[in-house]
């Protein structure tokens, strides 16, 4: 039977077990009892690791990687996942016993380099199955997704070149030159809303991720509608960080020499002035690209050549806009008789805006009393990230751009974060 090298499905997930799994002391190399780990965290730089529960066993040729209660916090934004989930269908125990002492090896001297030549020397059959699923998904207590499930074939899913990648130590070049990872399907559901996309791939193009597919459905509210030629590219910012371009290279060059530890990525980071917070704000500057050829409803054209584009903290903000409108429609049905009985509209409005820049700007505040969201002006102010209760006050923690977010409240102001560039004007209505 014809075998490839395969390890992608596993690297992304199997790198915090690297730095924190403990297991059975011996693990030969037919060992096929299962590690399992409960309740570790770890800390790299200003972000902590979160995993209640991780396992990873082999059951009747199936090699299943879980954790239970994954969370991330990281600048004061947390983010958390029920479960993920990988199955890797056919798989020798041979296969498994070396990734499994791979892994054992990587925990003991704390480094991910012998989980990288284990994978880059375990064998898999092409034609075994891969699932990936996680959920529910949730960041600051608002419900990103309910399940993400993504399935496919080895031999279609693990792009080529992923050997050299892994026995090379992770090097930038070996990245830039790996294949088109190739999903049978994709699915995420979201409350009454699913979106299924087809043979789907996902591929490096210089510095542009390339995500694509021929076409697929969207279930919102009891309408079914059909997509064809989706295609999502996300680009780089317009100018990488220096500290994260100093980062690389140190990585890089711990990947040559066979010191891919923990410690040393983290030694890493803090040399090059590597931060989560300075991380996200690059991601979040970077570029994304979305088209649709054609959508329809029970054959009738909807949308024809859609496009948009902008930046992720844009595609973020709209994706948590929706969620916290939703969840203020929950919250506004539970209390549907107590909102019944208020007398009047509310008598103060705050508009938030930052008139010295153009840059997208995070902001918090609370209020006392009652808060409307009310809509931004035409000139297309940013969106609201997230409305919540917190101690008896209303909280709000939102982006600013170009134009302004405007909000009507009954109480008093309280700036909690509010940068020197944003301001917040109280007027009466």
């Amino acid at each position: 039977m014809k075998r490839r090298q395969f390890g992608a499905m596993l690297a992304t997930a199997t790198f915090s077990l690297g730095g924190v799994s403990s297991a059975a002391a011996d693990a030969s190399a037919q060992e096929t009892e299962p590690l399992e780990i409960e309740d570790v965290s770890v800390e790299l730089g200003d972000a902590t690791a979160m995993v209640g529960r991780a396992t990873f066993q082999y059951e009747g040729g199936t090699m299943r990687l879980q954790l239970d209660d994954w969370a991330m916090q990281a600048a004061g934004k947390p983010v958390s996942v029920g479960r993920t989930r990988i199955d890797v269908s056919d798989v020798t125990p041979e296969t498994y016993a070396t990734v499994r002492a791979g892994m054992v090896e990587a925990y003991d001297g704390q480094s991910l380099s012998p989980l990288l030549s284990a994978l880059a020397d375990a064998d898999a059959n092409p034609e075994s199955g891969l699932t990936v699923s996680l959920g529910p998904v949730e960041s600051q207590g608002t419900l990103l997704a309910d399940e993400i499930v993504a399935e496919g074939t080895v031999g279609s899913v693990v792009p080529d070149g992923t050997r050299d990648l892994l026995s090379g130590g992770g090097s930038l070049s070996a990245l830039a030159s790996l294949g088109a990872a190739e999903w049978s399907s994709l699915r995420i559901t979201r409350r009454d809303a699913t979106f299924l996309a087809n043979d789907v791939t996902m591929q490096l193009d210089g510095t542009r991720f390339a995500i694509a597919s021929p076409g697929g459905t969207a279930e919102v509210s009891g309408r079914t509608f059909e997509f064809s030629d989706m295609a999502l590219d996300i680009m780089p910012p317009a100018t990488i960080p220096a500290p994260h371009v100093q980062f690389a290279s140190k990585v890089r060059q711990l990947g040559a020499e066979g010191h891919l530890t923990l410690s040393a990525i983290k030694s890493a980071a803090a040399d090059s002035g590597v931060t989560v917070a300075n991380t996200l704000k690059a991601l979040k500057s970077a570029m994304f690209e979305l088209s649709f050829g054609k959508v329809t409803e029970n054959g009738k054209a909807v949308v024809s050549d859609f496009q948009t584009s902008g930046t992720v903290a844009e595609l973020m903000q709209a994706v948590r806009k929706e969620a916290g409108m939703e969840k203020q429609a929950d919250d506004q049905q539970d209390d549907e008789e107590d909102d019944q009985a208020q007398d009047g509209p509310l008598p103060k409005v705050a508009v938030v805006s930052s008139p010295g820049t153009d840059e997208q700007m995070n902001y918090v505040f609370e209020v006392t009393g009652d808060l409307e969201n009310l809509e931004p002006d035409e000139d297309g102010g940013a969106a609201v990230d997230l409305i919540s209760e917190t101690d008896g006050r209303v909280r709000v923690e939102g982006t600013v751009g170009t134009g302004d977010d405007r909000f009507a409240f009954s109480g008093d102001l309280v700036e909690v974060d509010v940068p020197d560039a944003v301001q917040i004007e109280i007027s009466e209505r």
